[in-house]
């Protein structure tokens, strides 16, 4: 079997932190679900606070067209940004910053077709840039995503097809969880790491 990549700590500490965020708003504004651009907004917030800003920065909506000029037109539109990127620094002044992480984030109660979407443009750019990770971070409000976390919390732990796609699969690397009880396993709050593999 494959051995895979560890994850890096800005990873497990944004989405462990991402959970209790969503917990403590829950209890503010409790019938008011959160939008994709504030879990994009508190993500940003995290990872930053856990990258190593000597060898990275952090960027958000950056447009796919600015990390590669060779895109497939069918899967990236003109207008295509993806929402988080961490790039390396170049060790000279005049030198170029290298995307060394490419993040989506979608909301767990999205359609399958929009997370397949964000799925196939992952592997899409991850084809065209060489040592690049890429991941699909999909958070749950209240909510067990059946094809991501088992009946007991887990991570699925197995290749999964994205759709239209045969050049690339994805994995859930990582789920994080905040539960106001053990018991309450399908109202918890969820967020998971899915990694795309060529």
């Amino acid at each position: 079997m494959r051995k895979l990549p560890k994850l890096e700590k800005w990873a497990i500490k944004s989405l462990q932190g991402i959970t209790f965020w969503m917990g403590h708003r829950h209890c503010l504004y409790e019938h008011y679900p959160l939008g994709e651009s504030a879990f994009v907004a508190e993500i940003c917030n995290l990872i930053f606070t856990h990258l190593d800003k000597k060898s990275y920065s952090l960027e958000c909506e950056v447009l796919y067209r600015d990390l590669s000029s060779n895109l497939s037109q069918d899967i990236f539109k003109p207008l295509a940004r993806a929402d988080i990127v961490i790039f390396k620094k170049s060790k000279t002044q005049s030198g170029k910053e290298t995307p060394k992480n490419i993040i989506e984030v979608k909301r767990g109660r999205a359609s399958k077709t929009v997370i397949h979407a964000d799925l196939k443009r992952l592997a899409g750019i991850r084809s065209e840039l060489e040592g690049c990770r890429t991941f699909l971070f999909v958070i749950c409000e209240r909510y067990r995503h059946p094809d991501f976390i088992t009946p007991d919390g887990m991570a699925v732990k197995h290749k999964h097809k994205i759709m239209d796609c045969e050049t690339a699969y994805f994995r859930v690397r990582r789920v994080a969880k905040a539960a106001q009880a053990f018991t309450k396993r399908e109202r918890s709050q969820y967020a998971c790491c899915l990694e795309v593999f060529s």
